[in-house]
């Protein structure tokens, strides 16, 4: 080898995964029949008012009761599993864990936002179920940095060998799993209309209460 040459390898060991799915039209619709049930009543907003446990500058965050959304449990479910089977699969024995689920509705309003957090859980994830009429014109008029009642990840601090930011544009019926300690943000928007999503934490628990769920590692 001369002077001039050099041998190297670049290996990627880190950065957290982010899944991608969608919800079907019949899940949504019915996720937006109950959150309209308890947006709409006074008294509802209060019983289910979560915003106690939440970061964010939001008209109306309420707790969702999962359990009346089968279909759609039933879907975070199997992505959970399949999230973890193809991430750490190597640390936690589906086989030997429960995951227990909390959700709430985020009714989103112009000037709302929810500042840069993460979530005190093993995985995170959020739906979109709704878009104000005239967000996608908002949205496209924004040509500067176009962040318009976007979702962002930040992965690291900013640098100039590896990307540290996902920008997610909402889209009705997307879902987005990721691991509870990723930190994202929710920038606002201007138009008039709400936009309303899913939000939800997975806890995972081994079965066996005297034993861990992998070998000592959480997602």
């Amino acid at each position: 080898m001369s002077q001039h040459q050099v041998s190297y390898d670049i290996y990627k060991p880190f950065g957290p995964s982010v899944l991608k799915s969608s919800v079907p039209q019949a899940g949504i619709d019915l996720v937006n029949k109950i959150a309209d049930d308890i947006l709409r009543d006074k008294r509802k907003r209060k019983d289910y008012d979560y915003s106690s446990n939440l970061a964010g500058n939001i008209k109306y965050e309420v707790a969702l009761p999962l359990k009346d959304v089968p279909s759609v449990e039933l879907l975070i479910n199997k992505l959970a599993s399949e999230y973890v089977t193809k991430t750490v699969k190597n640390y936690i024995d589906l086989e030997k864990t429960h995951m227990s689920y909390t959700a709430w509705l985020v009714s989103q309003y112009a000037g709302d936002f929810n500042p840069l957090h993460i979530h005190d859980a093993n995985l995170s994830g959020v739906c979109f179920l709704k878009l104000p009429p005239g967000y996608e014109e908002e949205y496209r008029r924004e040509d500067h940095h176009p962040t318009i009642g976007c979702l962002e990840f930040l992965g690291s601090v900013p640098n100039h060998f590896a990307e540290h930011s996902y920008l997610v544009k909402p889209q009705i019926g997307d879902l987005y799993l990721f691991p509870s300690w990723l930190a994202h943000q929710v920038y606002p928007f201007r138009s008039k209309g709400e936009r309303r999503s899913m939000s939800f934490n997975i806890h995972l628990r081994a079965k066996d209460p005297g034993k861990a769920v992998g070998k000592g590692v959480d997602v």
